[in-house]
């Protein structure tokens, strides 16, 4: 699976060199191996990421993350992708809550599920961001109304290289690897992720153990 998710850019680029070197077209070739190397950057970073998560437990940090802060942060830092493809983001508002975990690892876990969620959203929609705290455990919700999933395919989501049927191109779904990081990620953190169509668009919730501190009074709906 890694060697064909590498050799594909790869025999891109080759291509797009071999363009810029015969000098038949002008900025063409450039934009094409800038595209490229961007993909294989992003591949790279991805399966990185798979390795820190697979690595020795005892290296990984633990801190008191506070929920609504950082999704706070995550919605604004995402509202611009948003923007750009025509959609909006709205985050509900949420109660204070907080885990135990590494950071920057739950918050790369929540950007990969709201960036597929406005990757798929259609334009002049929006794409909901929510928190919960009830019974001990942090929800937090991402619904996008965009095509949603086949229900077949609803199992697979968030395997590895896993991509739907209708989005094999790489333009839009990417290496299949956001979302399985992001189960592996919320694993790690004793959580669970679960995905389920919505009618109209996809709704993914993480679930977190909370802080022993947290209040467990409930949040908005």
């Amino acid at each position: 699976d890694i060697s064909h998710e590498l050799r594909s850019p790869l025999a891109r680029l080759s291509v797009a060199v071999e363009l810029a070197r015969s000098g038949e077209s002008s900025g063409l070739p450039l934009d094409r191996i800038q595209k490229e190397a961007d993909r294989l950057n992003a591949l790279i970073g991805q399966m990185l990421e798979v390795t820190r998560l697979e690595g020795d437990p005892t290296q990984r940090r633990t801190d008191r993350v506070e929920l609504k802060e950082l999704i706070g942060d995550l919605v604004e830092s995402c509202s611009i992708e948003a923007h750009a493809r025509g959609c909006s983001l709205s985050l509900v508002p949420a109660p204070a809550v907080a885990v135990d975990g590494d950071a920057e690892l739950l918050r790369r876990t929540i950007e990969n599920v709201v960036r597929n969620a406005i990757r798929y959203a259609p334009r002049d929609s929006t794409v909901e961001v929510s928190l919960e705290n009830g019974g001990g455990r942090a929800r937090v919700r991402v619904r996008d109304y965009g095509p949603g999933v086949p229900e077949a395919s609803l199992p697979h989501l968030f395997d590895p290289f896993y991509r739907v049927d209708s989005d094999r191109n790489r333009g839009s779904g990417g290496a299949g690897l956001g979302l399985s990081i992001a189960r592996r990620a919320v694993e790690l953190h004793q959580g669970a992720l679960r995905a389920s169509n919505a009618g109209p668009g996809l709704l993914v919730e993480i679930e977190l153990p909370v802080h022993a501190g947290s209040s467990t009074k409930a949040g908005h709906s």
